[in-house]
């Protein structure tokens, strides 16, 4: 009787348990032509800053903090940066979370399971249930590289046969987006820290060329009234000594026509030759055209995800079988407490 129960119980147990699959894909690196867009736009922001000689001049070491920069810059859209981040985001809790929140097939599951999302003013117990759903599929998710073979394995456990590979799926799509947006969003805030950095340059520059081209100005006319005063009318060579304040030595027709250029000067760049690459490098960053490519892909496919063949549980054979043995085994040990006891009775 024990045995027929046990094995009437896991009948019932395996044909009516939830039953899980499991989708399986597996990706590699990229290659170049995956990210050709971004990864052109990172070696073209590169370069007009490496062009920039005023940033390699302003460094300690001799431009190697500007070819630095550059590097980072362009390592961000690198295949093997790409992909080290889709395997970390892939595996990130948060996005699991975020991924899983919004997703009406984990959604169904869990009006199907009577469980409600958690809000505010949940009860303790309903939100204990709603955690324990959720970590329980999170811990379904996964992404294993083989070291050996630079293969990654993905794998999403789901409910359905049909919606574990959609599910996999589109989490792939979901972490390939999420990496291209942060890749993206660090590369244009790379780009407009490297933009304020020139402008505050540029205008420093200004202000100092404008200070310079005012204290010439002014020693310039001191020179013209000590040249006009002295009646110094043409130019006089070995007049001046060296180190000496005002060039008076120009003469009278010369320091007024110097004045003249002075006043004139609108191009600061002719003091300050700075000023006309820190321009041309700020102009060329502002002229800069970004192509949203919505074919970036930080992930190359090595095996297609298709629904699974078989499901990952329940092993009903293997259920029947267990319950079967370990029933036999209780029915046993009973008779065997029933015939020693009804033995010591007639003992």
């Amino acid at each position: 009787m024990i045995c027929a129960v046990g094995i009437a119980g896991s009948v019932y147990y395996a044909l009516n348990a939830q039953e899980w699959w499991v989708a399986k894909g597996k990706v590699i690196a990229p290659q170049v032509n995956d990210v050709a867009a971004l990864y052109a736009q990172s070696n073209k922001v590169s370069a007009i800053l490496n062009s920039n000689d005023l940033l390699n001049s302003n460094s300690n070491n001799n431009g190697q903090d500007t070819k630095q920069v550059s590097k980072e810059l362009v390592d961000l859209f690198e295949p093997s940066t790409l992909f080290r981040n889709f395997i970390n985001a892939f595996n990130s809790t948060i996005n699991k979370k975020h991924f899983l929140e919004t997703n009406p097939a984990f959604l169904a599951y869990l009006q199907v399971k009577q469980i409600t999302v958690p809000s505010k003013g949940s009860a303790q117990e309903s939100r204990q249930q709603y955690l324990i759903v959720l970590n329980n599929w999170m811990n379904k998710i996964n992404a294993s590289l083989n070291s050996q073979t630079s293969e990654l394995a993905l794998s999403f456990r789901s409910a359905t046969k049909e919606s574990s590979a959609e599910l996999l799926n589109e989490y792939i799509l979901f972490i390939g987006e999420n990496v291209r947006e942060n890749q993206l969003e660090k590369f244009l805030l790379f780009i407009d820290s490297a933009k304020n950095e020139l402008q505050v340059s540029l205008q420093m520059t200004e202000q100092k060329a404008r200070r310079e081209l005012a204290v010439l100005l002014q020693k310039t006319e001191y020179a013209y009234q000590i040249a006009s005063h002295s009646g110094l009318v043409e130019y006089q060579a070995n007049l001046n000594k060296e180190g000496e304040l005002f060039q008076i030595n120009l003469g009278e027709k010369a320091l007024k026509a110097k004045i003249d250029v002075l006043k004139s000067i609108q191009d600061l760049s002719v003091l300050e030759p700075s000023l006309a690459i820190m321009t041309i490098t700020l102009d060329a960053l502002n002229k800069l055209e970004f192509s949203d490519n919505s074919s970036f892909t930080p992930y190359r496919y090595l095996e297609v995800v298709e629904p699974p063949l078989n499901r990952s549980a329940p092993k009903r054979a293997l259920i029947v079988i267990l319950a079967t043995l370990l029933a036999g085994m209780l029915s046993i040990f009973i008779a065997l407490v029933h015939y020693f006891m009804t033995k010591k009775e007639q003992n």
